[in-house]
C-alpha cells in the first residue's frame, strides 16, 4: 500500500481528499462522490393538433449526488424501464494523495433490452478521465481495465462513468400507450489492487 500524505482537507472544488489507497482509516475516512441520474420517458397517448394526432409523452428524472466512505473496494449497480425511454447514468469521482502511484480496477457492465422496434440512437457507453478510457456498444458492454494512478502530493482526480440509453419507437396507433418496454441497468465497480 503507497505511503499516504496526511490531507489538509476538501480540494478547491469541495470535494473530499482521499489519501493513497487506504480505505482502513477511522481518522481520515477514504470518501467518494457516487452520481446516479435515472431518466425516463412514458408514452401517454396523444393529442390533437392541426397537422393530427401527435403522440404526447411524460418525462421524469432522479438525480442523486452523495459522498460516499469506503471501507474497501466499492460499486453501484441501477436499473430502470419505461414504455419508451430509459437512461441511467451512473459514476464515481474520487480525489487522492499518495507519495506512491497505486493501481485500481474499473469494471462496468451495462445492458440494454426492449422493443418492438428500438430506437437507433440508443447506445451504452463507458468513459474514465484517463486517455484510452471508453468504449461503447448496444446492446451490451462489458468489461474492466486497470488504471495506475500517479504519486501526487496535490490533490488529483480520477472518474469514471457507465451510462445505458435505449429507446423504442412510438406504437402505430400513437394513441394508444405503448405496451412495450425499454430496460436498462448498468453496474460499475472499483477495485484497490
Amino acid at each position: 500500500m503507497p505511503n499516504a500524505i496526511l490531507r489538509a482537507g476538501p480540494d478547491t472544488q469541495g470535494r473530499p481528499v482521499s489519501c493513497a489507497n487506504d480505505t482502513s482509516s477511522s481518522a481520515w475516512p477514504w470518501q467518494y462522490i457516487k452520481l446516479v441520474n435515472i431518466s425516463k420517458v412514458t408514452h401517454t397517448g396523444c393529442e390533437d393538433s392541426p397537422i393530427g394526432n401527435i403522440p404526447t409523452t411524460k418525462h421524469s428524472d432522479s438525480n442523486d449526488s452523495n459522498v460516499e466512505t469506503a471501507t474497501g473496494n466499492f460499486s453501484i449497480s441501477r436499473s430502470a424501464t419505461s414504455n419508451h425511454g430509459t437512461t441511467i447514468d451512473i459514476g464515481f469521482e474520487f480525489v487522492y494523495q499518495a507519495t506512491q502511484s497505486f493501481d485500481i480496477k474499473i469494471t462496468y457492465n451495462g445492458s440494454a433490452s426492449g422493443g418492438p422496434d428500438i430506437d437507433s440512437s440508443s447506445n451504452i457507453r463507458f468513459v474514465d478521465n484517463k486517455a484510452g478510457g471508453s468504449a461503447s456498444g448496444f446492446p451490451s458492454l462489458s468489461g474492466s481495465i486497470t488504471r495506475t494512478l500517479p504519486a501526487s502530493v496535490v490533490p488529483a482526480l480520477y472518474s469514471a462513468a457507465l451510462s445505458v440509453g435505449i429507446g423504442i419507437e412510438f406504437p402505430d396507433d400513437i394513441c394508444t400507450p405503448s405496451s412495450g418496454s425499454a430496460n436498462a441497468s448498468a453496474t460499475l465497480g472499483i477495485e484497490f489492487l
